[in-house]
């Protein structure tokens, strides 16, 4: 097998280094970070029910919410370290781009995290709809917000040094990217089959299988249409993207992740060695998409003139 294909041993030790380690707290924050996503949208969207949502699966979800993005915060400092040692330039022109947007995520994040307090305090169930419901839709927003400035970033660090200037000079707010989207999608839909998978070991543990088929057809769907954003993705960074070993385990844990919640679905409660196999793929494809993650951006960005720096 070619080693050039197997990240990150076609580069030198320091920067061989800084990509593992990069990647592993990378994957540590995105398990937890797709709790939060998938569990506030889902808590967002349902206050839209009209009523206060106390099924099992809203209860766990509001109940861990906070805790759950405290850690996700925690997680995500050691890859915010490394992606600046490991890119620098690229990095660090990409959020002074963005300017004023990226300067908010901070804020953002503080409010989206009080607003889990809120929602997870009983006097909100006797609040007016509409006070539920825009309390609801405003912790997704703030969360929707943060993974898109992030893909945002992630896309414009990747361009040229004429296009940067180009961006620059038209003194437009919003960066532009036609694969912004179908990116977001990639990851942001992805996150209900991870969600998916760890609330569903609380119901279990919990012996709540109420929602047993509420969540295995939300990981269902989540695998579904993260995959097809995914290929759209794949066709528009093209010139970029890998077509190695890691994008077909990738696919094959996904594929397998699919199986198991169909399986799942047809069960009445939540089975312990269905939870067990996805307690493996999930990670599994977790790490092998962000490897992918990482070996678009590294087509795009020279990281050889940083090596010495490493």
């Amino acid at each position: 097998m070619n080693l050039a294909a197997i990240f990150p041993f076609d580069y030198p030790l320091p920067t061989a280094f800084y990509l593992f380690w990069y990647v592993l707290t990378l994957v540590i924050h995105v398990v937890f970070m797709n709790y939060v996503l998938g569990g506030i949208t889902y808590l967002g969207l349902s206050t839209l029910a009209g009523r206060p949502n106390r099924n099992q699966l809203a209860l766990m979800l509001r109940d861990w919410m906070p805790f759950a993005i405290g850690v996700a915060i925690t997680a995500g400092v050691a890859p915010l370290l490394f992606i600046q040692i490991l890119y620098q330039k690229a990095f660090y022109t990409a959020n002074l781009l963005l300017f004023h947007r990226w300067m908010i995520i901070l804020p953002i994040l503080i409010v989206g995290f009080y607003l889990a307090y809120l929602l997870k305090t009983k006097m909100v169930a006797n609040w007016p709809y509409i006070v539920r419901v825009l309390l609801g839709l405003a912790s997704f927003a703030c969360f929707a917000f943060i993974a898109y400035s992030w893909t945002e970033n992630y896309l414009l660090s990747m361009e040229t040094q004429q296009q940067w200037s180009e961006f620059y000079g038209s003194d437009a707010i919003v960066y532009q990217n036609k694969a912004i989207l179908p990116r977001l999608g990639v990851w942001f839909l992805g996150a209900f089959a991870t969600m998916s998978m760890l609330v569903g070991w609380q119901l279990w543990y919990k012996g709540q299988h109420q929602n047993v088929k509420l969540v295995s057809i939300i990981a269902i769907v989540g695998l579904l249409a993260s995959g097809a954003c995914g290929f759209v993705y794949k066709g528009m960074v093209s010139d970029h993207f890998p077509s190695g070993p890691f994008l077909y385990i990738g696919i094959a844990c996904g594929g397998v992740q699919l199986l198991l919640w169909l399986a799942q679905l047809t069960r009445p409660k939540f089975s312990g060695m269905l939870l067990s196999l996805l307690s493996v793929f999930c990670p599994l494809a977790i790490i092998a998409m962000t490897v992918v993650r990482e070996k678009v951006r590294l087509a795009a960005i020279d990281l050889e003139p940083l090596y010495p720096l490493h």
